[in-house]
């Protein structure tokens, strides 16, 4: 398939899935589309981004084109947050769809201009299925927790913090802030010690997650949100830069959608097990914090390009 197709079939998704939520009922059955459409979206995007990224991170440069990577990432969505709620408070959800559309397509057309992607011959998921390593099947089972945990947090703020578009995005700002700069000198330093940093990051996260549950200052917030940026970006650029490493051991085109497919799998299960025992906003967000810290000494194996995973 064509990481470029795949982007831009993601593009069309995205502006239905908004679309549809404008419009849609509220009943079960319209949720239950609107997830469906949503899920493609998802699925599209990621199976095409990471396919992309791998095709332009180079062996043995993966910490650094990495971290340009979730830098240009950052600073491409750093006020986008902001710029949609005042489009949102002063006009409608229409424009903004539109907006949103037209970059989207904008952004996809450059990929083109990328050569073809490379794999290896040996590609068999049954093969990589055996010999993928025990330790980051849990790593990527837990991990499910933290991005569960990322996805509510806009939730928590609106309903316990403020009830404010402008607000959310101001949170993006600050957390975008200290993600590039943070990850511009993790990179560096992941470089010369030859360390990932998974720990110190797992574990410094979980306690700026704990602290943003107990704190009801507007003012204390953003200056956790700042800190979080930090911890947040550099253990997303380590997880990538650890995945992508040990991606080099398999065909690319296989490997991702392997990837793809367990973490969908284990949000799933995760989501369905919350939905059953009706697990409330804060208790999920605390069991997201256990699995972050539980994570940081799990560590996930990059083989041979790996780091040093110690804290």
């Amino acid at each position: 398939y064509s990481y470029t197709l795949l982007m831009f079939i993601s593009s069309i998704l995205f502006s239905i899935t908004y679309l549809y939520l404008t419009l849609m009922n509220k009943t079960n059955l319209s949720l239950i589309i609107l997830s469906f459409i949503f899920a493609l979206y998802l699925t599209f995007y990621w199976l095409g981004r990471h396919i992309y990224a791998n095709i332009i991170i180079e062996d043995k440069k993966a910490t650094d084109n990495v971290s340009l990577y979730s830098i240009f990432t950052t600073l491409g969505g750093l006020f986008s947050t902001y710029i949609g709620a005042y489009i949102l408070e002063h006009f409608s959800y229409i424009p903004l769809l539109i907006l949103v559309l037209i970059l989207m397509i904008i952004s996809v057309i450059p990929l083109k201009k990328l050569n073809k992607i490379k794999t290896k011959n040996d590609g068999k998921l049954l093969t990589m299925i055996t010999s993928f390593k025990k330790r980051n099947y849990l790593f990527l089972i837990i991990d499910s927790l933290r991005y569960i945990g990322l996805s509510i947090f806009p939730l928590f703020t609106y309903l316990y913090i403020d009830k404010s578009f402008k607000y959310i995005g101001i949170i993006n700002i600050i957390s975008g802030l200290g993600s590039i700069i943070y990850i511009y000198i993790l990179s560096k330093t992941m470089d010369k010690n030859k360390k990932d940093y998974l720990c110190a990051s797992s574990i410094l996260l979980g306690v700026l997650f704990i602290l943003k549950i107990t704190v009801t200052s507007k003012s204390i917030y953003l200056i956790i949100i700042f800190f979080e940026g930090i911890f947040k970006s550099s253990l997303d650029a380590v997880i990538l830069r650890n995945t992508y490493a040990y991606g080099k051991n398999y065909n690319i085109k296989l490997y991702i959608p392997f990837i793809e497919f367990i973490n969908n799998l284990n949000r799933t299960i995760f989501l369905i097990i919350i939905y059953i025992f009706n697990i409330s906003l804060k208790e999920i967000i605390i069991l997201s914090i256990i699995g972050i810290i539980i994570n940081g000494f799990i560590k996930f194996d990059d083989g041979k390009y790996g780091y040093n995973g110690s804290c």
